[in-house]
Parts: structure tokens; sequence; C-alpha cells
């Protein structure tokens, strides 16, 4: 089923919508999930929390895509359920990854709204070529590990690493460039 077809489900108020959605994009929500909390059983709650937010939003809401709004939404879930392991003591995934991002943003996300920032680095993703792109968002939307990216796209991890070290050197010379980053 289509996304629209599925939204206009959920404008319907009919539970369809839920078994459709999941149908259609259980395990893109579950690997996201599980991607950035390191456990089934969090990404699991994470999905069905993200499905009863559906229910919840729309409507009012009508997203454009069904698939990147529940993308969005099982992501920030997983990021809180992290933050609360984190917490915890437990989890330790997305630290690197945030690490190799934080010196970049560490001082932007002060002084820029989330929607400044996302025009920003849609503007700088459009710069560079398919693979660099690909790999960027892998690793850092998706919180891929850098092994699972290596197999994925049959490269070392050396060359992962590499590549998404040179993507973020030109990141910063980029926010530099637009006088976003000093």
């Amino acid at each position: 089923m289509k996304d629209e077809q599925i939204i206009d489900l959920f404008w319907q108020r009919d539970k369809q919508a839920i078994l459709e959605t999941e149908k259609s994009y259980s395990l893109l929500l579950l690997q996201l999930a599980r991607n950035i909390t390191s456990s089934k059983e969090d990404a699991e709650e994470c999905v069905n929390d993200t499905y009863l937010k559906l229910w919840n939003a729309i409507p009012p809401k009508r997203p454009v895509s069904l698939r990147n709004y529940a993308a969005a939404l099982v992501r920030n879930q997983a990021i809180d359920r992290y933050r609360k392991n984190l917490s915890r003591g437990r989890s330790e995934n997305l630290i690197s990854i945030t690490e190799e991002l934080e010196d970049i943003f560490g001082q932007v996300e002060n002084e820029y709204d989330s929607l400044e920032l996302k025009e920003i680095l849609n503007a700088f993703l459009g710069q560079l070529d398919k693979k660099s792109r690909v790999l960027f968002v892998c690793r850092y939307w998706q919180a891929e590990s850098i092994k699972a990216i290596a197999v994925r796209f049959h490269m070392k991890e050396s060359a992962v690493k590499m590549r998404l070290a040179r993507t973020r050197e030109k990141l910063r010379k980029y926010l530099e460039k637009e006088g976003i980053y000093i």
C-alpha cells in the first residue's frame, strides 16, 4: 500500500493504518532503532511507541512521506531511549558518533535552530558525490557502525573511516565558508 493510502487510513482513524505501516516499514524502523539503542528489545519498544505517536499525530499532521516521518519519529524515540540507558550506565553506541561531529556542531547548535541546521546540512550533502553522501547518512543519521557500513558497501573499515573523516573536514570547511563555523 502506498504512503498516501496509509495516511488516508490514519485520517479515517482506521486501525488498519498501523498494520499497513508495520507491513511497509517495520524492518526499516527496527533497524534504525537498533542501530541507535544496540538492543533488540529497546528497538521493538521504540517502534511500538512510534506507531502510537503516528496514530496521535495523524491527523492533524499530514506528512508528505510517511516513511521519512516514521523514521524521524523512531530515531527520536531511540535517541531518548539511548540517553535513558546511558544515564543508567548502559550503551555506548552513539558516543563515538557524537564525538566525531562534536567539534563541528558543538558551537553551531547553540546559534541555529534545527530547521536552519537541516537546510545547511542538506545544502552541504547536495554537493557531495553519491557515495560520500550515502556513507555520511548511514553513519550520522542511521547510526550504523563503521563495520556495518564497510560490509554493506564492500569496503575496508579503514577506507570508510577515511572517507567519513574527509567528509567531516569538507563539512567544517563548508560551514566556515558560509560563515557558520568559527
